[in-house]
């Protein structure tokens, strides 16, 4: 193994191979690895990739679907303290080349028969000898030529003695300006996030989680796999989501622990409704929310359903996945609890800043303001962004909501035009922008409007230049090329104009 100074997150890993080396770490289909297993395999592609000149700061990118893979890769790079990139694997090819470019990856970890490789040629194979897909193959991917002239200099450049300083994640989320921008997250970060969730989600050494949230997403890295590491505790890993077969390993795996977004819990009552009210998950102890607004009636549904408690908090990418969550045994309907110790919530309304309600209900409300270690360092190479976000220490969430006397905070709304479609943050600029290109369209607007199991749907109003013909399909058709299928407009209105205001601002409320 490397002689840098070990990350939080890794030592924690090295913890748990010392204390219980034979406890099951893994299950992937039929397959089941201890942590000794993965400790070996680790070590095996952390040399690989020192071999071929990988180090302390620079930045590898992960395109995988959740696999122990995925999880082997991101230790490895953590070992060697190399800034993890994680690509979403439903991106389409022009989203992971805007990735991949702008975060300046020297190299990506990705399977063989990828799309990826329309990008470019693998480098090294990385035999893991996990015997899983032998076709699907782990390879190593060089990506130099994206790097820019000053990549190497003292900037850039990490020590061992500023590893809490150095960027331990680039995760790229949706930019108001349509291309995703990419939040750095310190592994001071990190190591907040991860010491501070125990205080209020407390996993116990022979729990089973269900790893099905993506691992390419904060939730998945940072609390089901970094949670399941502090505890010493096993995954039931899922590639992807579906509600019959997360019902299947809840029962066959005796899960005890579900963390997953709103929808999928929606998806999981459905399917325990076909086999009767009186269906259960009997080894099931505790059930995590987050990622999207949890729907009250969903929320007291799965409650009666599950009969475990089910704790619903609220952050995002750019606190690095951790903010708020309703305290076990003292949880408020309708909040999504109070802040960690550590991080301070504040509301502004017209320029003043409170950490208490300005009134009673929900008529007061005001922007959500975060303040602690979990802020992230800002946008890479990105500083217009980072500012307009981070002032004076405080991080300008752009969502709404209030505080109630108890500091229990209640989200009413947002003023981001974020869509979230199944805990999956959807931007309308890049998606108009995509429309644009069709050379029949004059001007779009896009927006969320409700969807009953998935919790909003895109929706395009088009206008088109005058004479020209384009029709739904040809419009979906297009889309589909360029667009990831999460963000695809699901309807599409014609318009003859856009409603807008004096200035000329499109008026979304209006379309919603």
């Amino acid at each position: 193994m490397s002689q840098l100074k070990q990350s939080p997150l890794f030592k924690l890993f090295l913890d748990a191979c010392c204390k219980h080396p034979q406890k099951t770490f893994l299950v992937f289909g039929s397959h089941s690895f201890s942590y000794s297993d993965i400790q070996r395999k680790v070590s095996q592609l952390s040399e690989k990739l020192a071999q071929v000149g990988l180090r302390q700061g620079d930045r590898v990118a992960i395109y995988l679907f959740n696999s122990p893979e995925f999880v082997v890769s991101f230790l490895a790079l953590n070992c060697l303290g190399i800034t993890v990139v994680p690509v979403n694997p439903l991106l389409k090819e022009e989203e992971i080349e805007h990735i991949l470019s702008d975060s300046q990856a020297r190299a990506l970890l990705a399977h063989r028969e990828t799309k990826i490789t329309k990008l470019a040629q693998p480098h090294l194979a990385l035999n893991l000898d996990l015997k899983l897909e032998p076709d699907l193959e782990l390879n190593l991917f060089r990506f130099d030529s994206l790097q820019s002239a000053d990549q190497e200099s003292s900037d850039q450049e990490s020590s061992e003695q500023d590893l809490d300083s150095t960027a331990a994640l680039i995760v790229y989320t949706s930019g108001t300006t349509g291309k995703p921008k990419g939040a750095v997250l310190s592994y001071a970060n990190v190591a907040f996030t991860i010491e501070s969730y125990p205080h209020r989600f407390c996993l116990k050494q022979d729990d089973m989680l269900l790893g099905v949230l993506p691992l390419c997403h904060l939730y998945g890295l940072l609390v089901v796999l970094a949670g399941a590491l502090k505890a010493g505790c096993g995954i039931v890993l899922m590639k992807q989501f579906d509600a019959a077969e997360a019902i299947l390993l809840l029962r066959s795996e005796a899960v005890s622990v579900l963390p997953a977004v709103p929808t999928m819990h929606q998806f999981i009552l459905m399917e325990l409704d076909k086999e009767g009210k009186e269906s259960r998950l009997e080894s099931l102890r505790l059930c995590t929310t987050g990622g999207a607004a949890m729907p009250r009636d969903l929320l007291v549904a799965l409650k009666e359903r599950l009969r475990v408690p089910v704790l619903e908090g609220y952050a995002l990418t750019e606190t690095t996945v951790i903010a708020t969550l309703n305290p076990e045994g003292d949880a408020r309907l309708g909040s999504v609890g109070t802040a960690f110790p550590g991080i301070e919530i504040a509301i502004e309304k017209d320029g003043i800043r409170s950490s208490r309600s300005f009134g009673d209900g929900e008529s007061e409300v005001g922007e959500i303001l975060l303040k602690g270690a979990c802020i992230m360092k800002g946008y890479f190479n990105n500083a217009a962004a980072t500012a307009e976000v981070i002032k004076d220490g405080w991080f300008y969430t752009g969502d709404l909501g209030y505080l109630d006397a108890d500091g229990y905070l209640y989200i009413v709304g947002r003023s981001k035009e974020l869509i979230v479609r199944g805990g999956m943050n959807i931007y309308p600029r890049e998606i108009e922008e995509v429309l644009l290109r069709l050379p029949a369209i004059a001007e779009c607007a896009v927006v969320g409007v409700p969807d009953r199991y998935m919790g909003e749907r895109v929706k395009a109003f088009i206008v088109l230049k005058s004479g020209a013909c384009l029709t739904e399909d040809e419009i979906k058709s297009f889309c589909k090329i360029h667009l990831a299928d999460y963000k695809m407009p699901r309807a599409i209105e014609f318009l003859d104009k856009l409603p807008r205001n004096s200035t000329g601002k499109v008026l979304k409320r209006l379309l919603c």
